[in-house]
């Protein structure tokens, strides 16, 4: 009786494994949007403006996929909530933030568009600015986001949403301040990507763009990898970037510099990185202990 349970279970396992996929293959078939793009550009805008004015312009969009689909856009705020930058608050919440408030500047002169395989336009929008705003920085992101045709409910759909991040900057008295903390890099690394760690904090009112380089060189001297990039750090906000390089060996004695220019600071680091696996390290520690107890064993002699 046992043996005959134990032999229905083990096939109802086998069955479960073997039907699995089909179900998994089937759920993903379902939400596959593949042939759909949206494509914006650009995908941020910087503005000096003055309170009481306004200002027209437009962002392109870009139907690079195989089907056609109808498009919304709107405004939202746009809060910074952790340092990473990682996840940005785009609810109606973040309208408690100051400065997250520029999304109430944005007016479409019309908001629903029809996008055909491989065409684009361009939506205009006007940011008018109340008058009485305060001087410094305020921010708002414009998206646009596709609408899918599910009148008949057959298939499981999902929309696609592209943004333009705002970052207007209201002219008159207001305050610039960074703090910068010095860059580092963890001696011991054991796998790809080699990464060194930096941090901005913005004590102003209004962002600004932080030119970071990382550049990894081995012993000899010799440049390995150089990457140059702007960040934008928000005020009130401290930006904290982990500099990676993906393709570094697993294997290596290398040298990292890290610059960072922000306002009127200039930072630079350089550090030694160790690059070996877990393996490497175990096969040290048994060395170690081998040679120890080899020459308390030579001693006892």
């Amino acid at each position: 009786m046992l043996q005959a349970i134990v032999k229905r279970s083990v096939i109802g396992l086998l069955a479960g494994l073997l039907l699995a996929p089909t179900f998994i293959s089937s759920s993903a078939r379902a939400i596959d949007d593949s042939s759909e793009s949206i494509t914006l550009s650009p995908v941020s805008k910087r503005y000096e403006l003055d309170a009481g004015s306004a200002t027209s312009d437009s962002f392109k969009i870009l139907n690079t996929g195989a089907v056609g689909y109808n498009f919304i856009v709107y405004a939202r705020p746009y809060a910074i909530i952790n340092s990473d930058y990682a996840n940005p608050n785009y609810a109606d919440a973040a309208g408690n933030v100051a400065n997250a408030d520029a999304y109430k500047w944005a007016q479409f002169s019309q908001t629903t568009y029809h996008l055909n395989p491989g065409e684009s336009l361009d939506v205009p929008f006007t940011l008018r600015v109340p008058a009485g705003t305060t001087p410094g920085g305020h921010y708002g992101v414009l998206f646009a986001e596709t609408q899918s045709d599910n009148s008949d409910g057959s298939a499981v759909t999902r929309n696609k949403r592209v943004g333009l991040v705002i970052y207007a900057t209201v002219k008159g008295s207001y305050i610039t301040g960074v703090e910068v903390a010095q860059p580092s890099a963890q001696f011991m690394q054991l796998n790809p990507p080699l990464t060194a760690n930096a941090s901005i904090k913005n004590t102003g009112n209004t962002d600004f763009l932080a030119h970071v380089t990382y550049a990894v060189s081995d012993v000899f001297g010799n440049v390995k990898y150089n990457d140059e990039k702007d960040y934008a750090v928000l005020p009130g906000t401290t930006r904290a970037m982990s500099l990676q390089w993906q393709a570094a060996p697993s294997f290596g004695l290398f040298q990292t510099e890290v610059r960072i220019k922000a306002l009127d600071k200039e930072v630079v680091n350089k550090s030694y990185v160790f690059m070996a696996p877990f393996w490497f390290y175990g096969l040290v520690a048994v060395l170690l202990v081998g040679g120890i107890l080899y020459a308390m064993a030579r001693r006892k002699r």
